[in-house]
């Protein structure tokens, strides 16, 4: 799993993802009244994109809890 460049982990902090965003693990649909855990993850072409996990998804795939 990529990981941020400023704290070397996936997961930046909790936040309700906008509208029409699904995990970046299950790549199921994240509800806009949901929390969920955002990150950034840098592309070598571009600037970093925001990534949005399911707060169980990012628990499983062992982010911070």
């Amino acid at each position: 799993m990529a990981r941020t460049r400023e704290t070397g982990r996936p997961y930046e902090y909790v936040t309700y993802a906008p509208a029409g965003y699904t995990c970046g693990k299950c790549r199921k649909p994240i509800p806009t009244d949901t929390p969920c855990r955002r990150g950034d993850i840098e592309r070598t072409s571009s600037s970093p994109v925001a990534v949005y996990w399911h707060q169980e998804c990012a628990t499983k795939a062992g982010g911070a809890k």
